[in-house]
């Protein structure tokens, strides 16, 4: 499962680096298109191979549920990328600092999210955990610098940016219940537990 997480954090960062990166923005798009098919491929595969146990097997569906928000989220960035490098000037760079800081603490959550699967340790759980509230913080901040930007910000920039904050608020919320899931996986009874 953790194997999983991982593909859906490649394709949540390559959709950022669409968002965000001037230059390197369709290279960012195809690695995120690419670790999307492979992330469906894989989530039907493993999904045929659940491990033993009803905990592994209870945690696996929730993990694997998780996932697919995490790629559809991923999706709905490079939707939004695909649509700003068609017909929209870039973020400002103030902004799209902010939209960096908020993506690179919601894709970190989600890697971090593989290492508490293969782990599933509580202090590994409460440590991700405690970090996901940092994603809102940042998006709170970015919500400031729209309001008290210089020059004004056009109603699609607004719009785009509030819409990709929340998608990435999503993603560390996500990452936050694989954390809780990956606590299925600890004891006796899950033999296997966390393998990909």
């Amino acid at each position: 499962m953790a194997g999983l997480v991982r593909l859906a954090a490649e394709a949540l960062d390559g959709a950022t680096a669409a968002l965000t990166a001037g230059v390197g923005a369709a290279d960012g798009a195809v690695r995120s298109e690419k670790a999307l098919t492979e992330l469906r491929g894989r989530i039907e595969e493993d999904a045929s191979a659940a491990p033993a146990g009803v905990r592994a097997v209870v945690a696996g569906v929730q993990v694997g549920r998780e996932v697919e928000w995490l790629g559809v989220l991923a999706e709905r960035l490079l939707e939004v990328a695909w649509a700003r490098q068609q017909d929209r000037e870039p973020f400002p760079e103030q902004l799209r600092t902010s939209l960096r800081a908020i993506a690179e603490a919601a894709v970190g959550l989600v890697g971090r999210a593989a290492d508490v699967l293969e782990q599933a340790a509580p202090e590994a759980v409460a440590d991700l955990l405690s970090d996901v509230p940092e994603t809102a913080r940042r998006q709170r901040l970015l919500y400031e610098r729209l309001l008290a930007a210089e020059a004004p910000v056009d109603v699609d920039t607004a719009a785009d940016l509030a819409l990709l904050s929340g998608h990435y608020r999503q993603c560390a919320e996500h990452a936050g219940a694989i954390g809780r899931y990956a606590l299925l996986f600890t004891g006796p009874s899950s033999p296997g537990r966390g393998r990909s």
